[in-house]
């Protein structure tokens, strides 16, 4: 009993004088294990900085609206008597839409004719008394002041018989009103009377809305970074207008209008492009993505979308020195075109790195990854795919 107890005791001394040695030997190799991994190069992919010619393209989401749109109202209140047209029809200029009641205004430039001969009668009287106080005055037969007063009674009524003929011009005005014609060649909306309704000069809602709908306006905003190119291009050429149509067929419009104030609170500039619409394809309100040619960028540095990355101080790459160390240089991203970055900042032929770039830090050393050209192509693709498609949602 006494050997068995010693036994044990001496194999415990021995398990903790080993345990104690192993443990110390980890601490001591912990540090070196650690800093020959933080030595280690990080595994990265690298790509090079390209110069490209690219047309200036600037996608934007707008909406489809009627280049002319006319709300017709009556001018005068009065009783429909017809409605000359359908809704939906397409109105030439100058059609009959609506007749009014006319008794009334026919009954004003009555009047107003008669009121207008009777001034007119009186008025050939009073010149003849003129006339004849003329040759009296002359005789010595009648005072200076007779022959004043006949002029006076002259002048007062060819000044009530132009007021006259005046009534008569806005009586036929009001007579006319009872016809209303259509001012343009358009497409007409919804009827808000019918006939026998009563037609107010003050109502709220317009009899009907006429909207042109060939050529047809497409509405949309651009940054106020796209002006200057956008202005350039438009003091060359006329600016060309691209968007899809109903059945995916690409229209062709062009530039028409240039808002002359950016939007304060958005930093956006407002545009408006016309296309032709002979069969009326295209509607007013409808969805209208379209894409603006703005000329061509020549020498454009482009990279791969994944290239870039996004710091407090905005967008970089890492540019990977000859001794395989990174640097950041920050970059200015211009546009998304063509599953490419097109960037300013950086020159072409730079050897930036592609992907790993999120664990990076200025002046780290990095090992470039070899990956079969096929396969690292298609992953660049896809990347910039996504990336392009993110920008433009």
């Amino acid at each position: 009993m006494a050997m068995n107890k010693k036994r044990i005791a001496v194999a415990l001394c021995v398990t903790t004088v080993a345990a104690g040695l192993a443990l110390a030997l980890g601490f001591s190799q912990s540090p070196k294990s650690d800093a020959s991994a933080a030595k280690k190069p990080l595994l990265v992919s690298t790509t090079l900085s390209q110069t490209q010619d690219l047309p200036i393209e600037f996608s934007a989401h707008g909406h489809l609206v009627s280049m002319n749109q006319v709300d017709v109202r009556a001018q005068l209140t009065g009783i429909i008597l017809g409605v000359h047209f359908k809704e939906g029809d397409d109105i030439r200029a100058g059609q009959l839409l609506f007749t009014l009641d006319a008794g009334d205004a026919t009954a004003q430039l009555q009047r107003a004719q008669a009121l207008a001969a009777q001034v007119n009668a009186q008025l050939a009287d009073a010149r003849r008394d003129f006339s004849r106080a003329t040759e009296m005055a002359k005789a010595n037969f009648i005072a200076p002041s007779a022959l004043d007063t006949a002029a006076s009674k002259v002048d007062a009524l060819q000044a009530q018989l132009q007021a006259a003929q005046a009534d008569i011009g806005v009586a036929r005005v009001a007579l006319a009103h009872t016809r209303i014609l259509a001012p343009i060649s358009a497409k007409a909306g919804a009827l808000s009377v019918h006939a026998g309704s009563l037609a107010q000069s003050g109502a709220a809602a317009p009899l009907v809305t006429l909207a042109q709908l060939d050529p047809i306006g497409v509405e949309f905003s651009l940054p106020e970074q796209d002006l200057g190119p956008l202005l350039a291009a438009r003091a060359q050429a006329p600016v060309v207008v691209t968007m899809s149509g109903a059945a995916g067929q690409l229209i062709e419009g062009q530039l028409s209008f240039i808002n002359h104030t950016v939007n304060i609170d958005t930093g956006s500039i407002n545009l408006k492009a016309v296309f032709a619409n002979r069969q009326q394809l295209l509607w007013p309100g409808a969805f209208a993505p379209v894409t603006v040619r703005a000329g061509w960028s020549r020498g454009a540095v482009v990279l791969p979308p994944q290239a870039l990355l996004e710091g407090p101080n905005g967008r970089f790459v890492y540019r990977v020195g000859a001794d395989s160390k990174v640097s950041a240089m920050p970059v200015t991203l211009l546009r998304l075109q063509q599953e490419m970055a097109v960037i300013a900042g950086l020159p072409s032929g730079e050897r930036v790195v592609l992907e790993g770039g999120n664990k990076l830090r200025s002046g780290m050393s990095v090992q470039v990854a070899t990956a079969p050209p096929a396969a690292a192509a298609s992953a660049a693709t896809a990347a910039s795919g996504s990336m392009s498609k993110g920008q433009r949602e």
